[in-house]
């Protein structure tokens, strides 16, 4: 009989670093968009697991040396390699024991700023945008909490992760919310966020009798800065295009806006194009890559965790 505890086992086997299981009840009351049935209308289960950002992949940006690392150990194939290990191994145990394996992306700037769903293409289905909020899901599934600058934070690792998410018709015992608050709302996050982004009007969501709250974002002045565009975040806008001087206190970009102009600027911007990811030479171009460092929603937060002594350390092989 497979168990939630076969699951996480077969999670961290695969490569994560926690995992946690939700069921489909709590997600009750959340746009349809969102929810779990109305990508997978047989789901009883969502099962969210994590694999850690390497404190280390921060050092070059905090020395001013190197931004890479951050973008291949923190977003690209240096932490979504241990994600899709766990992926297979987690599908493969459901399918093994007849049930589904439906794997979500997840999303969370999206489901805030991009452009408008496009028509449902049958009459009484959502349009074709369907995605779970990551964050939102990884709280429902007991890992942890939002944090005020809504970066997701966890008892073992506090911001520094990334996750994925798999449906399941498998009915699987959920895992308890967390009962500790990690957030101690010092707005260290605020403060030193070169995008001048966070600390908006508090948003929350209620499940089960426990509140989970957080600040709204700018996500327009939130991609900007991570593309490398904003010169308080990032040398190389100011060095290959000297007369943008963007105030970024001042620009009224949404979410997707911000989203092109990185990908038309870092064409012109010599370190962006040199860390961009892709196929250039497929017609694909590249994708620029994460420069801001996340100094504050994530380095600030991670440093103030850290002095209070709030992290587990996270050993692998512990699970949610």
């Amino acid at each position: 009989m497979l168990t939630a505890q076969m699951v996480k086992d077969a999670a961290i086997r695969g490569g994560a670093d926690i995992c946690g299981i939700a069921n489909v009840e709590r997600f009750a009351g959340g746009p349809p968009e969102t929810h779990p049935n109305s990508l997978f209308p047989e789901a009883k289960s969502v099962i969210v697991y994590a694999s850690r950002i390497l404190k280390g992949s921060y050092k070059g940006i905090q020395e001013g040396t190197d931004w890479s690392a951050y973008w291949v150990y923190g977003y690209g194939s240096g932490i979504y390699s241990s994600l899709g290990g766990a992926t297979g191994a987690i599908s493969n145990l459901l399918e093994e024991h007849g049930h589904e394996a439906v794997v979500s992306p997840g999303g969370h700037t999206l489901l805030d700023e991009a452009p408008p769903a496009r028509e449902p293409l049958a009459k009484g289905k959502q349009p074709p945008c369907i995605m779970l909020h990551m964050r939102v899901a990884a709280a429902l599934a007991g890992l942890g909490e939002l944090g005020w600058s809504k970066v997701f934070l966890t008892p073992e690792f506090g911001p520094r992760q990334r996750f994925d998410i798999i449906l399941t018709d498998a009915e699987l015992e959920p895992d308890p919310l967390v009962s500790d608050s990690i957030c101690d709302k010092c707005m260290a996050c605020v403060k030193l966020c070169p995008g001048k982004c966070l600390g908006g009007e508090r948003e929350s969501i209620e499940v089960e009798g426990h509140e989970f709250a957080w600040g709204q974002v700018d996500c327009g002045k939130c991609k900007v800065t991570h593309w490398g565009l904003n010169p308080k975040a990032s040398p190389f806008v100011t060095k290959d295009l000297p007369g943008m001087d963007m105030k970024i206190e001042e620009t009224s970009y949404k979410w997707y806006e911000a989203f092109r102009l990185g990908f038309a600027l870092s064409e012109r911007i010599d370190y962006l194009k040199l860390i961009a990811t892709g196929s250039a030479e497929h017609g694909q171009g590249g994708r620029p890559g994460s420069v801001c460092g996340a100094v504050g929603c994530v380095q600030a937060c991670n440093t103030h965790l850290e002095a209070r002594g709030k992290l587990k350390g996270g050993v692998k092989g512990d699970v949610a």
